[in-house]
């Protein structure tokens, strides 16, 4: 993937090693990325037949605001969110032996729908490299064309938010990421560190480094993407989000807008455990310092 990996090293990136926990199929990841909560163990028979997510999420948040919101690929997200859409095309998961309609699905819409400015988020579940791994594993000779074809996807898409930039002066956001990892077998669903680790690549200009600046990708927890993207969207965070906000992307920000940031993330947290932990109470303020006896405060 030489362009992904040009924008990681060189490029205006952030990039990350995101852990999933268990289960790791898919439904519970998608659920996890967007209501920054941990799904039960339940959700791995719900996986084949979703229900509607009534949890908080970023989905219904973003479209209560009014944005316009479009999804390409894996039909999990339909049945998750099945009036949230504005345009939608679902591809089904079951036939894991397709590796190449279940992608062609998804990239049939793309040219006319980058030419358009009529959406503010654009959603792609790519379906072609997870079926690969349960056909013949990570090591396949398949892999490598795949990487090469999502690759080319993600330049197409970059570029094209590139020229909307140029356009309207306001940077836009490419998110890359997996919802879960592959096992050496090519399965996934239990808690290896191979399919636990998953890829989180953000991609924006307003992350613009300077020449020699090279970071190597940091740990975070998956659930820290919910509340990143309600912060970066205008959104509240979902009220079940156990996540914390990615703060290298907003390091770049007054300090003011930093501080309001991690404001707004703690005060969800401290909700979150007051409504869950009926023994929590806030602890004594300390008392204000006193001067000594004779002695005039400074300043």
């Amino acid at each position: 993937m030489p362009y992904t990996t040009y924008l990681v090293e060189k490029g205006s990136s952030l990039s990350f090693v995101a852990e999933a926990k268990p289960p790791t199929v898919t439904m519970p990841r998608i659920k996890a990325l967007l209501t920054g909560s941990l799904p039960g163990f339940i959700d791995v028979v719900r996986n084949l037949n979703s229900p509607t997510l009534l949890e908080d999420n970023v989905i219904t948040r973003a479209k209560a605001a009014g944005k316009r919101i479009i999804f390409y690929g894996d039909e999990t997200w339909v049945k998750l969110f099945p009036k949230h859409f504005v345009e939608y095309d679902g591809t089904t998961s079951f036939f894991v032996s397709d590796y190449t309609e279940v992608d062609n699905n998804v990239t049939r819409h793309l040219d006319k729908v980058l030419k358009r400015q009529d959406w503010d988020v654009l959603i792609l579940h790519f379906l072609g490299l997870d079926h690969i791994g349960h056909i013949s594993g990570p090591s396949s000779p398949l892999i490598g064309h795949k990487l090469s074809e999502m690759d080319s996807i993600l330049m197409k898409i970059h570029t094209s938010l590139l020229s909307e930039e140029r356009d309207t002066l306001l940077p836009r956001l490419l998110v890359l990421c997996g919802d879960h990892g592959m096992s050496e077998a090519g399965g996934h669903g239990a808690s290896s560190m191979e399919e636990v680790n998953t890829a989180l690549v953000l991609i924006s200009s307003a992350f613009e480094r300077k020449p020699g600046d090279v970071r190597h990708p940091t740990r975070i927890q998956q659930t820290d993407l919910a509340a990143t993207l309600s912060i970066g969207l205008g959104l509240p965070i979902p009220k079940s989000s156990t996540g914390s906000l990615i703060f290298p992307v907003v390091e770049r920000r007054p300090l003011r807008e930093q501080l309001r940031f991690l404001h707004l993330n703690a005060v969800q947290l401290i909700k979150l455990l007051q409504e869950n932990v009926p023994s929590y109470e806030k602890g004594p303020r300390p008392a204000p310092a006193q001067c000594p006896a004779g002695a005039e405060p400074q300043g």
